[in-house]
């Protein structure tokens, strides 16, 4: 396989994006045309038109990629020297009752190497996130780096609520061994845009049982470039691919010390 341009896929991936961005907020008060995909999954018009953008521009520019697009599209190709993991709309409830918490997420990765480029774009604060493999973390120019916090007592943790009742359970079991112990927690509805908070240091970890690869590809390369850390509840790394993914993300320095809360620790 020739050497990759990551510059030239960061370029095309931050462009694109931002596109994608101004399509969501246009569609933003406007009505919504909303369906189900599954119990408590929503989709809705807007979620279609941007994937549709996103694919449409990267095909134009790098038509050997493949695609894993949150949204289900056979007419897209699966296979290629590098793969798009794509949420158009990451945050789709909050964007369909117009509550201003979601983004865009992409990112570029070659499967034997998992994710080389990603960009996190919130459309309404017109904050870019964006990261290069071993180059570092950035959000509009500025270098990011993962919070300094060292104690639980300090930390604020995001976490977010599974489709499915078992896994919600889990969430409410887990909050019940760590709340105490923790600053505050926030319940946010975007994953995507809540990890590449932790990667920019607002927040000190982010917890979910029910992460799919379009919600943790671009937002783990981010804050693994910003210092920070980013595994399954059980320690182990996250495989780009994987479904139904466990997650922790934090800023490394209490990584540890809150899954042991998480797992039912001391």
């Amino acid at each position: 396989m020739p050497d990759l341009d990551l510059d030239q896929l960061l370029a095309v991936a931050r462009a694109t994006a931002v596109a994608a961005g101004d399509l969501i907020r246009e569609k933003l008060d406007q009505p919504r045309q909303t369906s189900s995909k599954g119990f408590r999954d929503l989709v809705t018009d807007a979620d279609l038109a941007t994937q549709r953008l996103i694919t449409r521009r990267i095909r134009e520019a790098f038509p050997s990629h493949g695609f894993l697009p949150e949204e289900e599209n056979a007419d897209l190709p699966t296979e290629g020297e590098v793969i798009w993991v794509i949420d158009p709309v990451d945050g789709t409830t909050n964007y369909s009752r117009q509550l201003p918490i979601f983004c865009v997420s992409m990112a570029a990765v070659i499967p034997v190497r998992g994710p080389v480029v990603g960009v996190i774009y919130d459309p309404l604060r017109q904050e870019c996130f964006y990261s290069v493999q071993g180059e570092g973390a950035w959000l509009n120019g500025r270098s990011l780096q993962v919070s300094p916090i060292t104690e639980l007592s300090q930390a604020i943790i995001g976490l977010d609520w599974s489709h499915h009742k078992q896994m919600r359970q889990s969430v409410l079991d887990s909050l019940s061994r760590f709340a105490h112990q923790v600053q505050t927690v926030r319940a946010f509805g975007s994953a995507a845009l809540a990890l590449a908070w932790v990667a920019a240091g607002r927040l000190d970890a982010y917890l979910n049982y029910s992460l799919q690869p379009w919600d943790t590809a671009a937002a783990g390369l981010l804050i693994a470039e910003a210092g920070g850390q980013i595994s399954h509840l059980d320690t182990t790394p996250l495989y780009w691919a994987e479904a139904t993914q466990s997650v922790l993300g934090s800023n490394g320095r209490i990584h540890q010390r809150l899954l042991e809360r998480v797992a039912g620790g001391e």
